[in-house]
């Protein structure tokens, strides 16, 4: 008879070793909203985090302009020029806007930067 734990975890270890289809999908500027200044923010962005990460937040321009300075200062983030500044500002404003808050004072982000 075969032992039942061996089986169980030989299982677990297929299901986590599979690739899967659905979750592994390459992000490209086209998945984003289609706004002025969707390219850069996007080459700028996704060299250190996915994309879903940004659209995840919705802040107004000025708590995306703090997330901007945190970044570089805390996390290494090349600085970007003015321009370039301006234009990743003005995308993420746009695309990212603040969104409604939930009913039932649902999840949280802890690390979000506090308002």
């Amino acid at each position: 008879m075969p032992d039942l734990r061996f089986l169980g975890m030989a299982a677990l270890a297929a299901i986590l070793i599979a690739p899967s289809a659905g979750l592994a999908q390459e992000e490209t500027p086209e998945s984003l909203p289609d706004f002025a200044g969707r390219d850069e923010t996007f080459g700028y962005c996704i060299g250190c985090h996915s994309m879903k990460v940004v659209s995840r937040q919705g802040m107004e321009r000025s708590r995306w302009d703090e997330t901007l300075n945190w970044m570089t200062e805390k996390h290494g983030m090349p600085a970007p020029d003015a321009d370039m500044r301006k234009t990743l500002l003005d995308y993420l404003a746009q695309a990212f806007p603040p969104k409604a808050p939930s009913q039932g004072g649902g999840w949280v982000n802890p690390f979000a930067p506090k308002p």
